[in-house]
């Protein structure tokens, strides 16, 4: 079925909280770990501006994110279906900011209290560039538009 792919993506989306993401540094590519939300089909991140990931967005608000199934030893790490996705991160606006906290201490509530620390921010990954893939042999680039369809975001 054509669209197989988006219960999966579904199901790996609420089985994982966890992102691996890659900001450009002063050497190159950097990689870390960053909790995530999905909200209005972007991606939430709430960000320490000492972290280094965070003074990589500044200069350079291209980023990419790796999502993936927790591996097991029953699997092969090679089937684990993830999905990739990279994008331009912004920080959340005051006029929105309510509405987009909340949509990321519903999925991260151990979040709470960072966000009355002055160096957190939150921000907002506008998704440009999906890859699924699946597991051996299920693997396709996503249309922007449809990516945002999973989260009933209009066209714009």
């Amino acid at each position: 079925m054509a669209n197989d792919w988006q219960q999966a993506v579904r199901e790996l989306l609420e089985t994982s909280r966890i992102a691996f993401l890659s900001t450009i540094g002063g050497n190159g590519p950097e990689t870390s770990m960053a909790p995530y939300a999905v909200w209005q089909g972007d991606v939430l991140l709430h960000l320490s501006r000492l972290a280094r990931h965070t003074a990589n967005i500044a200069r350079d608000p291209r980023i990419g994110l790796m999502i993936c199934t927790p591996e097991t030893m029953a699997e092969s790490p090679l089937a684990l279906p993830r999905i990739s996705l990279s994008g331009i991160a912004s920080i959340v606006d005051e006029q929105r900011l309510a509405e987009g906290r909340s949509a990321y201490l519903q999925r991260i509530p151990d979040a709470e209290a960072l966000f009355s620390f002055p160096d957190f921010r939150l921000f907002r990954v506008d998704i440009q560039h999906i890859h699924w893939v699946g597991g051996f042999g299920m693997a396709r680039s996503i249309p922007r538009q449809g990516w945002r369809d999973l989260f009933g975001v209009p066209g714009n």
